[in-house]
């Protein structure tokens, strides 16, 4: 309670010795605030608001498509549509649309569409400023100022004055009227950056498609006009951005499609020649068919050399024997022989008339004409199974000498049978892949060109361009509000300054400040008994002032220890951290456990770092 009364009696002295001074700047920043407030130009504010539809279908085909994914331009499209609005073709259009780089300096409440009745500028302006005046005879009169000082022309109410890029159509003077204006160029380019840096944009809700455009000027009729006409410059450049895109797309797809086709045409041509040359038409019955063949081929061919083998193995024997009926015989195991009627019978035959011989020749003599009419007819059929024999041989040699060079070609044709079938497999893989790449690029193409055709009405204006019901600025009230805020603490700062900057001594702390010494005690001059000390207070104080500078010194020198112990006691647990984060690392790289584990370590080493570094 005793520094708080202190506090307040030191201000209320402060008050009474420098009220002069801060009633002065009290009363000087209040009016200077308020002349600012009252006097400033009113800032008007156009806002309007839209609606993003969902883009246009990208067209193409679903996400496993392929490398025809490449054909889609990625990016969220509300950040496109931002992009779009801060964009400088977008400004650059504005400003052009209602020359921007042109500023008329007019006296409140005349503006733009008050004085002039068109006012356009191309690119090439530069900074300088124009006076215009109208004259009593209704003529206007132009003059440059500056950069260099230079009359430019007049002429007559509603006819175009041309100069420094600017074409101006100004109205016919009336009353009330300023006679002269202030005409201001600057640089195109300037223009265009101010006007990127002040077009403010803002989405409300995040989970809605509504951007917020507004615009502020103190000319209320140029403020709703460039709001409304970055409006419609967003919506034209948007659509002729998707537009293009669509067009550049489409292009580039019919030229995928043209350079496909000719490809699948001539990989088709090459196959049809393949096919045509190879004699291929059903790839798999004609490699079955060409199999069975060869083995069948090659059964006939060895059974007929079986055969040849037999009939050499029996002539041979028959050669060397001296009954030719035993030897005959073999041939009845073989079933080409049997199968023969004519052989079968002439076998047959000779083996009856053998065992005729043989029963006859026990009971006859070498001489008996019976005994001889059997030896002549085991002649007569032994040299016609002779010579059916060499026929039938002669017969299987001509079989095999056909059949060989059949064997020969069937075999060279079945060993390029693989290089066949390889060649026309790559080659039909080659049909199918480029026939379903020009299936999905034309249906791609068809797409983009539907896309192309179609107008997408996706940006509506919910909130067309407006004014609000009063300037946003000066807000009068509030202004005048912070104006006495400022004033009076402008006033009681320059109170202190004042007091401060006095180099009197009034009290006490004064003479303690200024010493840098403490005060032991109080001479008053103001009675008779002069110069009284006290000298037990001033014992007392001075006790007390070491007592409490060696307090203040023992609680420092503790802080300090104890500050001292923390950091040390911090350094070992960052350091702890840092070793277990590596050692869980190390045991993670191992395989002894899981990433979850160096996760922590590492959460833990951090939460141990920042310890350490806020100490």
């Amino acid at each position: 309670m005793d520094q708080n009364a202190d506090l307040v009696a030191s201000w209320l002295r402060l008050v009474r010795r420098r009220w002069r001074t801060g009633a002065l700047i009290f009363l000087g920043v209040a009016a200077v605030g308020a002349a600012s407030i009252l006097l400033a130009r009113p800032v008007y504010r156009a806002e309007a608001a839209l609606r993003l539809g969902e883009p246009p279908p990208p067209g193409g085909v679903s996400p496993s498509g392929g490398l025809l994914s490449l054909f889609q331009m990625g990016g969220d499209a509300f950040a496109n549509d931002l992009e779009l609005l801060a964009s400088r073709t977008l400004a650059e259009a504005v400003a052009e649309a209602h020359a921007l780089h042109v500023t008329l300096a007019a006296p409140p409440g005349w503006h733009r569409d008050s004085l002039v009745a068109s006012l356009e500028a191309d690119r090439s302006t530069v900074e300088a400023v124009y006076t215009v005046r109208w004259e009593d005879d209704g003529r206007i009169h132009v003059r440059q100022v500056s950069p260099e000082a230079s009359p430019v022309g007049d002429a007559p109410p509603h006819t175009a004055l041309r100069f420094g890029g600017v074409s101006a159509t100004f109205l016919p003077w009336r009353e009330g009227m300023p006679r002269e204006i202030q005409l201001a160029t600057e640089p195109f380019a300037q223009a265009v950056r101010e006007l990127r840096g002040s077009i403010e944009v803002e989405r409300p809700r995040r989970e809605a498609n509504v951007l917020s455009v507004a615009w502020n000027h103190t000319d209320p009729g140029l403020a709703e006009g460039v709001v409304a006409t970055v409006i419609d410059a967003f919506t034209s450049l948007r659509t002729a951005v998707q537009h293009r895109e669509s067009v550049e797309t489409a292009d580039s797809l019919r030229g995928v499609s043209r350079r496909t086709a000719e490809e699948l045409r001539l990989a088709e041509e090459a196959l049809e020649t393949l096919q045509r040359e190879g004699g291929i038409v059903a790839p798999d019955a004609q490699g079955e068919a060409v199999v069975e063949r060869h083995s069948e081929l090659l059964g006939r061919l060895q059974r007929a050399r079986a055969e040849v083998a037999a009939v050499d193995e029996t002539l041979r024997r028959l050669d060397a024997a001296d009954d030719p009926g035993r030897s005959w015989t073999a041939l009845l195991s073989y079933p080409a022989f049997l199968q023969n009627e004519t052989l079968g019978n002439l076998l047959s035959d000779l083996v009856e008339v053998h065992g005729e011989r043989e029963a006859l020749a026990s009971r006859r003599s070498p001489q008996n004409r019976e005994l001889r009419v059997l030896d002549e007819r085991i002649r007569y059929l032994d040299g016609s199974l002779r010579q059916l024999a060499r026929e039938y041989r002669a017969g299987l040699v001509e079989q095999i000498a056909s059949l060989e060079p059949e064997a020969a070609r069937l075999d060279a044709y079945m060993r390029t049978l693989p290089a066949q079938a390889v060649e026309l497999g790559r080659r039909h893989r080659d049909v199918r892949i480029l026939t379903e790449v020009l299936v999905l690029t034309e249906q791609r193409l068809r797409q983009e060109e539907l896309r192309e055709a179609l107008t997408y009405a996706n940006v509506q204006v919910i909130d067309p361009s407006a004014l609000r019901d009063r300037p946003v600025w000066p807000r009068k009230k509030l202004g005048l509000a912070v104006v006495l805020l400022l004033a009076g603490g402008s006033g009681l700062l320059g109170m202190v300054v004042r007091e401060r900057s006095d180099p009197r001594l009034r009290s006490v702390d004064d003479v303690e400040r200024v010493l840098g010494a403490p005060v032991l005690a109080v001479v008053d001059g103001s009675g008779d008994e002069a110069l009284r000390f006290s000298e037990a207070e001033a014992a007392a104080h001075y006790d007390q002032t070491i007592l409490m500078a060696m307090a203040e010194v023992e609680t420092s020198l503790s802080t300090y220890q104890k500050m001292q112990d923390r950091i040390f006691h911090l350094e070992e647990a960052a350091a702890a951290s840092e070793r277990a984060a590596a050692l869980a690392r190390l045991r993670f790289e191992e395989g002894a456990t899981s990433f979850l584990e160096v996760l922590d370590a590492e959460r833990t080493q951090l939460l141990a770092q920042d310890q350490l570094a806020v100490g």
